[in-house]
Order: C-alpha cells, then sequence, then structure tokens
C-alpha cells in the first residue's frame, strides 16, 4: 500500500513540474493580434519651452514725492484711506517766509551796494579835484623845483584815479555777481512754495505714507503711495534676472486668456548675490494697460524659452525614456522599431527631434 501511494506523489509532482514549464514558455504578447494602436506622423512646429509662475494681480501704485525739501505741515489722509483725483494729501511748511526774509536781504543788500559805489565814486571825485587844485598851483608856481614837485604830485594823483576807477568798475562787477544769486535763490524758493503741495493725481487707496506734520522730507524721496485701482500687473515670486533674460516673451494667462506683459527687471548687486539679499517677488507690467482684469484676482505667468522655429516634434506620449537614452518606436505597416532619439526644447505637449526620426514618419503613441 505504501509503494502505491508513493507512486502516486510522485506521478503529482511530476504532472505539476510538467505544467509550470509549460507556463514559463508562454510569450507575453506586446499587442493584441488584430487590435489597432494609435500613431502620429510627425510633423514640423514652431516650439517654445515653457516655465509657469503663480502669479497675483496687483494694482499699479503710484508714487508721490516733492521737488524740494522740507517739513510737513500737514498729512491730511491715512493709509488705506479712498481718494479722489485732484484730493490734497498732503503740505509742506510755507516757504513764503523765507521768501520773504530774502526779498529783505537783497533790498539791504543793493541799498549797501549804492551807498558803497557812491563813496567810491566820491573818493575818485575828490582825487580829481586834487588834481584839478594842483594844476591850479603848477600855474601859478614860478619856482623851476617846486613845479617839478607839483608835476610829479599830479601824475602820481592821476594814476590813483585810474586805479580807483577800475576798482570801482570790479565792484559793480561782483556786486552784480551777488544780487544774480540772491536773486535766484529768491525764485527758488518762489517755485518751492509753489510746489509744496501734493494732490492726488489719480483716483485710488493710499497704500503707504510718510511721517506726520513736522517730518523732514528730502527732495525726490517717496512720501505717499496710492494704488490705482483701474489699472493692473501681475507679481510673483522672485524670478531671478537671468532667468528672464532667456525667456523669449512673457504672458500672463487668466480665465484662459493670454496678455503680453513685460518685467521690471530690478538688478541685484554681485555683494547681494554673495549673501543671497534677493527682492521677495518679481512684477510684470501689461503691454496694453487698458485690460479689462480683476485687481486682488490670481493668473499664472508663462516664460517662453529655448524657442525654436520649424522644429521637429512628436507628441510627449511618444517619447519613451530608458535609463541611458530616449527613444520612440517608428511605425511601418503592423511593425513597431524601437528609433533612439537626440531631443531638444520639450513642452507639456510636443518634444522636439533633433535627431532619429524625420518629418513624415509615423510613431506610436501611449495612451
Amino acid at each position: 500500500m505504501k509503494k502505491v501511494i508513493a507512486i502516486c506523489l510522485v506521478t503529482i509532482l511530476c504532472v505539476c513540474g510538467c505544467e509550470e514549464k509549460k507556463e514559463e514558455k508562454v510569450p507575453e504578447l506586446i499587442e493584441a493580434v488584430g487590435v489597432d494602436f494609435d500613431t502620429v506622423e510627425v510633423k514640423k512646429m514652431d516650439l517654445s519651452g515653457i516655465n509657469s509662475y503663480v502669479a497675483q494681480i496687483m494694482p499699479v501704485t503710484e508714487d508721490l514725492s516733492f521737488k524740494t525739501s522740507g517739513t510737513v505741515a500737514d498729512l491730511y489722509v491715512s493709509v488705506g484711506e479712498h481718494v479722489k483725483k485732484g484730493q490734497l494729501l498732503i503740505e509742506l511748511s510755507s516757504a513764503g517766509g523765507q521768501v520773504k526774509e530774502l526779498k529783505k536781504q537783497l533790498k539791504e543788500m543793493i541799498k549797501g551796494h549804492k551807498n558803497e559805489n557812491q563813496q567810491s565814486q566820491y573818493d575818485i571825485e575828490m582825487l580829481k579835484e586834487t588834481i584839478r587844485n594842483l594844476k591850479s598851483q603848477l600855474k601859478k608856481s614860478k619856482s623851476p623845483q617846486e613845479k617839478d614837485g607839483l608835476k610829479k604830485q599830479i601824475i602820481e594823483k592821476e594814476e590813483d584815479v585810474k586805479i580807483s576807477q577800475e576798482k570801482l568798475r570790479q565792484q559793480k562787477e561782483n556786486q552784480s555777481v551777488y544780487e544774480r544769486r540772491l536773486k535766484e535763490k529768491i525764485n527758488k524758493s518762489s517755485k518751492s512754495g509753489k510746489n509744496s503741495k501734493l494732490y492726488a493725481p489719480i483716483e485710488g487707496d493710499v497704500v503707504s505714507t510718510t511721517g506726520g506734520q513736522g517730518y523732514m522730507v528730502q527732495g525726490g524721496d517717496k512720501v505717499i503711495s496710492i494704488a490705482n485701482m483701474h489699472k493692473a500687473k501681475l507679481k510673483t515670486d522672485y524670478i531671478g534676472e537671468s532667468e528672464l533674460a532667456k525667456a523669449s516673451k512673457y504672458l500672463a494667462v487668466i480665465d484662459g486668456k493670454k496678455y503680453e506683459v513685460e518685467a521690471e527687471i530690478e538688478e541685484v548687486s554681485q555683494i547681494e548675490a554673495e549673501r543671497g539679499e534677493y527682492p521677495e517677488e518679481s512684477w510684470f507690467n501689461f503691454v496694453n494697460p487698458n485690460v479689462n482684469v480683476k485687481i486682488g484676482g490670481s493668473a499664472s505667468l508663462e516664460l517662453y524659452t529655448d524657442s525654436v522655429e520649424g522644429a521637429v516634434v512628436v507628441p510627449s506620449n511618444a517619447l519613451f525614456k530608458g535609463s541611458s537614452e530616449k527613444y520612440v518606436y517608428v511605425v511601418q505597416g503592423e511593425t513597431k522599431t524601437k528609433r533612439v532619439v537626440e531631443v531638444g526644447t520639450e513642452t507639456d505637449a510636443y518634444v522636439q527631434i533633433i535627431s532619429g526620426v524625420k518629418e513624415g514618419e509615423r510613431v506610436y503613441v501611449e495612451d
């Protein structure tokens, strides 16, 4: 009985072993027989790589500044306040008192110059009178020695007159320069007085202000910023200058529509770069400033790089990637032939083929 059982077990094991060997020999089918597979034709088209960034639609801001320095007399607005075009925003202390003082100085200067010139002219006239007296004495003199002395004095006094006249001429020129400079200062102060008030150039919301009453401001420095809620620009996280330079164009994608934008390039010094001190954001202006987009909304920024005209391309799902190579399957009839390729610019939809396939060939695409 034991022999019968042993023979049965051996028989069962042999049968199982034979079945396992038969399963190993069954080939794996790549494509089901008689089933069509998708192919596309290799074609040429203009192609660009696209880098996308999350963006926010922000209002354009107007930065306001005074032309001259001064002290804030009154600040009439605060951050967050809505202002209308033409509304008075801030005012510097009036320059009227300074102008008045300068005019007083000019009046006194002119008066002093006049007295100074009159005194100089009087001294010249006194020298001339002395010369006339000496000449009169010369006519009456009979002593040769006395005459020689008088002639010598006359020559000396005439020379003094010439010197005094030249000094008076130079004196008047210098006085004219001083008076002109003071007049220019008065004109400048008068103009600064007219420019001591800032009015809102647009309707919008105040986003920043300088200090209040008594605060010193420098000419040209920003004192107030107003957000123009009717004009938009884009803000993204900081994008490096080199990355921006690679792009052939920038497009904003908003609600499915594309708008051309321009980058505001913010230069970063070598020292700042070495320290890792970069701006927090990048800004882009719409080429058409009158675009109708919603302030505060979201957008995508697309940077088009590596633009290629007339590139030989295949769909992205036609390209396969191995550990050391990239390849496609060229289809001829029902035959698929693996073809190693060199690729160039890649997008989400297409891949540029530099070598490996030609325009017009058909390739397999993966579902």
